[in-house]
């Protein structure tokens, strides 16, 4: 009746005034670029980050007692939760945020072009991650170290003397690409010395 309309003002107000929510493992993985992304847009966050035991069983119960409790669509993480509005899966995620912040160019072309860089970036990263995880890691990394330059020959090409992967303006790719780099010259430091472009880039 009439006297619930106050109390469903007041709800929607509070989920208006809720903080976005980031949930994901406590590592980087899939999830870091967002949190780059957000914490670049200053936008306030709750960064929620879930436990996975020791080896060698690796429990998930800290995520798999929650995960079907969400209200989501498609269980998974990484997931973010604005508002009423969730969903899961990392490149949704990021271009969401990125959408929402207006990042996201009106043009057909440069959609697809962001796509494209999105998709290629993800490959070279699993790429890296299938070698990290792969029980063979020592025998897997002469391969990928063999095959790393020409990956690395083809973004320094794109990005030629552009500021950013698309341009003078920054956008979500430029964010998975940083992490990708990041992480690369961790594992291996110095693998950007011939490449001054990517390393000015990071």
């Amino acid at each position: 009746g009439v006297l619930d309309q106050p109390l469903n003002f007041c709800s929607v107000d509070l989920i208006a005034d809720m903080k976005p929510t980031l949930a994901y493992w406590n590592i980087r993985g899939l999830c870091e670029p967002i949190r780059l992304l957000l914490t670049h847009l200053g936008e306030d966050f709750e960064d929620v980050q879930y436990k996975c035991g020791p080896a060698p069983d690796f429990n998930l119960e800290d995520w798999l007692s929650k995960k079907f409790t969400l209200g989501l669509d498609f269980p998974n993480l990484p997931y973010y939760m604005d508002g009423d509005f969730k969903i899961s899966q990392s490149g949704a995620i990021l271009e969401y945020v990125a959408d929402k912040h207006g990042m996201i160019p009106s043009s057909a072309k440069e959609r697809a072009t962001l796509h494209m860089l999105q998709n290629e970036i993800l490959d070279f990263r699993l790429s890296f991650v299938m070698m990290c995880y792969n029980p063979d890691f020592e025998k897997l990394k002469p391969g990928f170290m063999e095959k790393l330059p020409g990956r690395l020959d083809s973004f320094m090409k794109y990005l030629g003397d552009k500021k950013w992967l698309t341009g003078d303006k920054i956008n979500f790719v430029d964010f998975n690409l940083c992490e990708l780099l990041d992480q690369l010259v961790k594992f291996e430091p110095k693998c950007l010395e011939s490449y001054s472009s990517l390393k000015h880039y990071l």
